[in-house]
């Protein structure tokens, strides 16, 4: 029964190590996808300043999502926003330029994902063998050491972390 117990803990940890990148991958895109569409509202509201000839205020919801991408340029825009003698023209020339500035760092990240989503498909097989032959094992009943177990789960660990570190790009 401690056995059986002890194969079911190892196999969800083996498990849920082995899904980890990818869920590092899926937050990737998912954030990727939300920097496109601040980028999108970033240049519909530049060319709405020029439109209307006159410094608008950026709509809240759109400043609080440039926020929370934690861009080092959008302060920049936060500046040409808040200087009392900005243009139009500058104010919808730095809002342009973020959104630049967004669309090309989305673009160097999804072809990073891309990049690196063979290597974590091929690291996932790879990882997922040992644990895989091991509980092969122990169903046609040959006894199943508990340091065999813990070797692996640390092997895991290790192959986790370094897969979750090359996959990892930087803002």
């Amino acid at each position: 029964m401690l056995t059986e117990a002890t194969l079911l803990a190892a196999a969800l940890l083996i498990i849920g190590l082995i899904a980890l990148p990818a869920l590092s991958a899926w937050q990737r895109r998912r954030f990727s996808r939300e920097a496109s569409s601040v980028a999108e509202e970033l240049v519909a509201f530049g060319h709405a300043v020029r439109r209307s000839g006159s410094s608008l205020p950026p709509d809240e919801s759109l400043m609080a999502r440039a926020a929370r991408l934690q861009m080092p340029e959008l302060v920049s825009f936060v500046l040409a926003q808040r200087l009392s003698p900005a243009s139009p023209e500058l104010l919808a020339a730095a809002a342009q330029r973020l959104a630049l500035r967004l669309k090309r760092r989305v673009a160097f990240e999804r072809k990073m994902l891309a990049r690196t989503a063979a290597g974590r498909r091929r690291g996932a097989l790879a990882a997922a063998l040992p644990p895989v032959i091991l509980l092969m094992l122990a169903a046609a009943g040959r006894g199943l050491p508990v340091g065999a177990l813990v070797f692996i789960a640390a092997l895991e660990i290790l192959g986790c972390w370094l897969l979750l570190r090359v996959a990892r790009v930087a803002p």
